[in-house]
């Protein structure tokens, strides 16, 4: 996973309709019991090779509600493995599927300074931008 949904979530629906790997549950399965929507980062690809940025982040209608988390790579496999964070899922055999299971794709140009410090995916727009 690289994406976090923070607490600003509204719990409208439109990024669990729009993940194409389906890794967001619904604020009523959210592992942690927390009211909001939570992107299970063992399947989370970033939409890398689906989409050009993450769909989650583009049709939120909550700006800064999706931001980045660290690439879901054997190096942060102890960031994942926190349970006050994450729920990972587990293997048959009860292995969680952290990142040293598998590994998932993540977009190499988002800097690592700018990940697992709630760095928004989609920023709102200037005025400029605005039009």
């Amino acid at each position: 996973m690289a994406v976090i949904i923070n607490d600003t979530c509204i719990t409208c629906d439109a990024c669990l309709q729009q993940c194409p790997v389906n890794a967001i549950v619904d604020d009523m399965h959210n592992p942690l019991g927390h009211s909001r929507y939570y992107v299970q980062p063992e399947k989370c690809i970033e939409c890398v090779g689906a989409f050009d940025d993450p769909q989650c982040a583009a049709i939120c209608p909550s700006i800064g509600c999706i931001t980045w988390d660290m690439p879901f790579t054997a190096q942060y496999d102890a960031h994942f493995l926190d349970s006050d964070t994450y729920a990972l899922g587990t293997t048959k055999e009860g292995t969680p599927k952290s990142p040293t299971y598998r590994e998932q794709k993540y977009r190499e140009d988002i800097a690592l300074s700018k990940r697992g410090v709630g760095h928004e995916v989609q920023e709102e727009p200037t005025q400029n931008e605005a039009g």
